[in-house]
């Protein structure tokens, strides 16, 4: 059912746009999307900069993978985006709404929306989002404490369904962290040229306080030289746990 994605925590990955207009943080040092937008001729990354929306025909994907889900009587989740921001202000103008009324439409899907620009997603929310959409989960990057660590609080003091925190890539032990309010931690090193190893220690520890505080957990990869180098398998085991949440009255697993 899924469109090819190398990212293993979800189903598909869509962008209304490409582009981000500015670092926000050390995890933008090493941007793979950056990068793959220099490759093919882009320059719709970095300060001055104009992300432009994609094709209609791209647009349009998540109305076939919303049939193709309930055609299977199944969830499906998608990661907006991994080539833009959603919270970014300057996305194109007009862009967001019309997305927003999609995910909305969508209901057989589960909307991934992870940023590093927390402090605008109150401002950008809709009008009707109340607790939340049923089907959305909201996350933030936690590479470091500096930068993450205020993510996470930031996170936090906002209404979602599910809550999440993709800690990659991990770039120094984060200590002691209060995971309440939050649902599902992704955890995994950096891949690419150039990239910034992960120590075990600093996993081992941000895996543990998941456990202590009844967090599911998903240990995505080591990181190296490459998106598959280093492999996923933590002290001999795959870690791959999705949230719990709450859907309708029930208490229910989203995978």
């Amino acid at each position: 059912m899924a469109d090819e994605t190398g990212i293993s925590w979800t189903d598909h990955t869509h962008n209304e746009w490409w582009g981000c207009s500015a670092p926000a943080g050390a995890g933008c040092d090493h941007c793979y999307a950056a990068q793959l937008d220099k490759r093919t001729g882009g320059k719709h990354f970095g300060i001055g900069t104009a992300p432009r929306l994609t094709k209609e025909q791209n647009r349009n994907k998540p109305y076939r993978w919303n049939r193709e889900a309930e055609a299977a009587g199944m969830r499906a989740k998608v990661f907006c985006g991994s080539m833009m921001d959603f919270f970014d202000k300057n996305a194109p103008a007009g862009a967001r709404e019309p997305l927003w009324a999609k995910i909305k439409e969508t209901t057989a899907l589960d909307w991934q929306l992870l940023t590093k620009r927390p402090s605008n997603i109150l401002a950008m929310l809709p009008y009707d989002w109340g607790d939340g959409y049923e089907n959305v989960w909201l996350g933030v990057t936690v590479e470091n404490k500096r930068s993450g660590l205020r993510r996470l609080e930031q996170l936090r003091g906002i209404p979602a369904r599910v809550r999440f925190l993709s800690v990659e890539p991990l770039l120094e032990d984060l200590g002691e962290i209060d995971l309440s309010g939050i649902q599902w931690v992704i955890v995994g090193g950096e891949s690419g040229h150039g990239y910034r190893a992960m120590e075990h220690a600093w996993a081992a520890r941000v895996l543990a306080q998941c456990r202590e505080q009844s967090v599911s957990a998903y240990f995505k990869q080591w990181g190296g030289t490459s998106s598959d180098a280093g492999g996923c398998v933590f002290n001999g085991a795959e870690i791959k746990q999705w949230p719990v949440v709450t859907h309708n009255g029930r208490i229910e697993q989203r995978r």
